[in-house]
C-alpha cells in the first residue's frame, strides 16, 4: 500500500510539472531552446572532430601505402634476410625488389597501331596488401596488373593482352625479349600514380637476368647460363718445415683468409679424411662470411712459390647423403680427393699420384681411374659444362655399392640434389666421402648461395645471391614507427609515413582537448542557466508550493518537482539539438562531398555518441534540479495561511 501511494505521488508530481510547463509555454520554449543552443554547437563540434579524425585515420588505415616501409639506399639483401624479416613481429608482407635499372620495360599493345609506353615493373606476391585492399587478386605468371596512368596511356582495360618488351645491348647489338601478359585488372591511382606494371617476382627476376646477358629458357630468351664456380671456406697448407713470421703473414695478407692455425698431422689427416696426414708442418687457413674464390687460392699459392708447399682446399662441416634404390646412407663428411698443386722451385706441376687415395682393386698409391683428370687444374676459373666428369665420390670399401646414386647436400637454408658416381677407395676414413676438388668447391658455394643442378645441361646453375631492395608493409599503423626504429638500429635507412601518422594522432589529441575545454565551459554555463531558471521558478511559485505542502505533499515530492522540470527541459532541448546537428551535418557533408571518398563523412557521430550525450545532459539536469529542489523543500506551509 505504501509503495502504491509512493507511485501515485510521483505520478502526481510529474503531472503537476507538465501542467506547470504548459501554463508557461513561452518560458518553457525559451528554456528548451537555451538547452538546445548549448548542446547543438557541442554536438556539431564533436561531430566535426570525430568525423575529420576518423576520416583521416580511415584513409591511413585503409590505404596500405601508409603502412609501407621503403629502403632509401640500394644494398644487398640476402635470402636469409627476407626469411628473417618475414617472420618478424609487425611485418604483414615483404617481397624482394631487383635492381632499379632492371625494372624498366616497354608495354606494347598488340597490333599494327598498338601503342608502346615505357613502364616500371613492380614485384608482387601472395598477401600483397596494396593489391588486395584495392579489390584485385594477385596475378599469376602470365598475368599482370596495370596502374591507372599506364592503362589510360595504353587505352587498355581488364581482360586484354599486352606485350612486355625488355631490351638489352650485347656486342653492340640491340636484343629484345618479349612476353605476352594478360591484364588481370587496373589498380586505382591511390595504389600507384606512376606508369607501372605489377607482376610476380619471377617475371622481374627473368627481366633482370635477360638484361644482364643471361638466358631465360622458360621465356624463350637466349643468353649465357650462370654456372656455379668453386669456392672454399678453408685451406690446408703443408710445407716441409715451419714458415717464418713474414711467410706466415703472407698466408692471411690480402688472401681472403683471416685466420691461420698450425695443426698436427693427425688433425690434418682428419680434415683430409685419411688415416694419416701429410708429413711436415700444416697450417689451417679459414675466413669469415663468404668462402674464398679462385683468386684467393692463387694468391696463397703464389706467395708460397719455391717452398715445396702442398695446398688442400677444404670444406669443413659439409656433409652429403647418398641415396640409391630407395635406401639412403650418410651423412658423409666431405673431404678433398686430392691436392691443388705442388709448388716446387717456382714451377707449378700437378699433384703427384702418391698423394691420392687408391680405388678399390687398385694399388694403394695408384691414381684412381674414377678421378683421373678431374682434380683441380691450374685454370680453375674456366667453366666446365660437362660436370659428369667430376661428379664422383670415393667412400670406404663395403659402405655404398659402386655405381650411380643421388647425392643431397643440406646446409642451413640451402639444399642441393644431383647424380654422382660412387667408387670405393682403400684408406678412406669411416664416415668420410672424398670428392674431386672442383665438386667440393661447388658444394661449398651451394652452402652459401642458391645453386641447382640442371639435368638438361648437366651443370650446376648459380642463382642470384640476393636482392637490391624490397617492398614491406606493417600490419598496423602503430607498428610502422616501431619497425622503422628497428631497421635504423640495423643501419638500414628507410622511408615511412610515420610523420603523417603521428600528425593525425596529434590532431586527434589536440582536438579532443579543445573539445572538452569548450564542452566544459558549455556544460557549466548550461547548468548554471538551468539552475537559475528552475530556482527562479521555485521562488515564483512559493505560495502554490506552500499550499501543496499544506495539503499534505511530502518533502521528497518537492525535491522531485524541480528535478522533473529540469529533466523535461533537457530532454526536449536534446531532441531539438539532435535535429539541429543532423541538419547541419548533412549540409556540411554535402558542401565537402567532392573532397570525400565513398563512405566518408566530415561531420558525423558514432551510434553511442547521442546516447552518451543524452545521459550526460540528463545527469546535469538532475543535479540542477537537486539544487533547486532543496530550496523547494524549505517552503513553509504556514506561508499559505499568511497569504490568505
Amino acid at each position: 500500500m505504501k509503495a502504491h501511494n509512493s507511485r501515485l505521488g510521483r505520478m502526481l508530481v510529474f503531472s503537476l510539472c507538465l501542467e506547470d510547463l504548459r501554463n508557461e509555454k513561452m518560458l518553457s520554449f525559451c528554456m528548451v531552446m537555451a538547452v538546445a543552443s548549448v548542446l547543438g554547437p557541442l554536438l556539431i563540434l564533436f561531430g566535426l572532430k570525430f568525423g575529420t579524425v576518423e576520416t583521416l585515420r580511415g584513409r591511413l588505415v585503409h590505404d596500405p601505402r601508409n603502412r609501407e616501409i621503403r629502403p632509401l639506399n640500394a644494398q644487398a639483401y640476402s635470402h636469409e634476410w627476407f626469411q628473417t624479416v618475414a617472420k618478424q613481429e609487425g611485418v604483414a608482407f615483404v617481397v624482394p625488389y631487383t635492381r632499379q635499372l632492371a625494372t624498366g620495360v616497354d608495354i606494347v599493345v598488340p597490333g599494327p597501331q598498338g601503342k608502346r609506353v615505357a613502364a616500371d615493373l613492380i614485384p608482387t606476391a601472395e598477401g600483397d596488401p596494396l593489391v588486395l585492399q584495392n579489390g584485385h587478386s594477385i596475378p599469376a605468371k602470365e598475368e599482370c596488373l596495370l596502374s591507372a596512368p599506364l592503362a589510360e596511356a595504353l587505352g587498355v582495360a581488364a581482360g586484354e593482352t599486352v606485350v612486355m618488351a625488355a631490351r638489352r645491348t650485347v656486342g653492340g647489338q640491340f636484343e629484345t625479349g618479349e612476353r605476352a601478359l594478360k591484364v588481370l585488372g587496373v589498380l586505382p591511382v591511390r595504389a600507384s600514380a606512376t606508369k607501372s606494371v605489377f607482376v610476380p617476382l619471377p617475371v622481374l627476376e627473368a627481366v633482370e637476368r635477360f638484361k644482364d646477358g643471361m638466358g631465360v629458357p622458360q621465356f624463350g630468351w637466349k643468353g649465357s647460363i650462370p654456372l656455379a664456380y668453386p669456392a672454399f671456406s678453408a685451406l690446408l697448407v703443408n710445407v716441409p718445415g715451419p714458415l717464418g713470421v713474414e711467410a706466415e703473414f703472407r698466408l692471411v695478407n690480402n688472401t681472403g683468409f683471416t685466420s691461420k692455425e698450425q695443426i698436427s698431422g693427425a688433425s690434418a689427416g682428419a680434415f683430409l679424411g685419411r688415416q694419416h696426414g701429410p708429413d711436415g708442418t700444416n697450417y689451417l687457413l679459414s675466413g669469415k662470411g663468404q668462402p674464398g674464390e679462385a683468386t684467393n687460392l692463387k694468391t696463397v699459392r703464389y706467395g708460397l712459390a719455391g717452398r715445396q708447399a702442398r695446398l688442400f682446399p677444404l670444406a669443413p662441416g659439409l656433409t652429403l647423403a647418398l641415396s640409391a634404390n630407395g635406401t639412403s646412407s650418410g651423412p658423409w663428411q666431405l673431404a678433398p680427393a686430392g691436392e691443388m698443386l705442388v709448388v716446387n722451385g717456382g714451377e707449378n706441376a700437378p699433384a703427384t699420384a702418391g698423394s691420392h687415395v687408391g680405388a678399390a682393386g687398385e694399388g694403394q698409391n695408384a691414381p684412381p681411374a674414377l678421378l683421373e683428370g678431374v682434380l683441380w687444374q691450374e685454370d680453375f676459373s674456366k667453366e666446365h659444362n660437362a660436370s659428369a666428369a667430376w661428379r664422383a665420390v670415393l667412400v670406404p670399401p663395403g659402405s655404398v655399392p659402386p655405381g650411380k646414386v643421388v647425392a643431397t647436400l643440406s646446409a642451413g637454408e640451402h639444399s642441393l640434389s644431383f647424380p654422382v658416381t660412387v667408387a670405393q677407395g682403400h684408406g678412406v676414413q669411416a664416415g668420410t666421402a672424398l670428392v674431386p676438388l672442383r665438386l667440393l668447391g661447388v658444394l661449398t658455394l651451394a652452402a652459401h648461395r642458391p645453386v641447382t643442378f640442371d639435368p638438361e645441361t648437366d651443370a650446376f646453375i648459380l642463382h642470384r645471391k640476393g636482392y637490391a631492395g624490397f617492398r614491406l608493409y606493417a600490419d598496423t599503423l602503430e607498428r610502422v614507427d616501431t619497425l622503422r626504429r628497428e631497421f635504423e638500429a640495423q643501419g638500414l635507412a628507410v622511408h615511412t609515413e610515420a610523420q603523417r601518422i603521428d600528425d593525425v594522432l596529434r590532431l586527434d589529441k589536440y582536438l579532443t582537448l579543445i573539445f572538452w575545454l569548450i564542452a566544459l565551459a558549455g556544460v557549466v554555463g548550461g547548468a548554471a542557466c538551468l539552475v537559475a531558471n528552475v530556482y527562479s521558478g521555485i521562488e515564483r511559485k512559493r505560495r502554490e508550493l506552500a499550499v501543496l505542502r499544506l495539503l499534505g505533499l511530502s518533502g521528497g515530492a518537492f525535491l522531485r518537482f524541480p528535478m522533473y522540470t529540469a529533466a523535461v527541459f533537457s530532454g526536449l532541448g536534446f531532441v531539438v539539438a539532435m535535429g539541429l546537428f543532423y541538419t547541419l551535418a548533412g549540409i556540411i557533408n554535402m558542401l565537402f562531398s567532392q573532397h570525400l571518398q565513398s563512405g566518408e563523412s566530415l561531420c558525423r557521430l558514432a551510434w553511442w555518441h547521442p546516447l552518451a550525450a543524452l545521459g550526460l545532459t540528463v545527469a546535469v539536469s538532475i543535479l540542477a534540479g537537486v539544487v533547486a529542489g532543496r530550496r523547494a523543500m524549505l517552503v513553509d506551509p504556514a506561508e499559505a495561511l499568511r497569504n490568505e
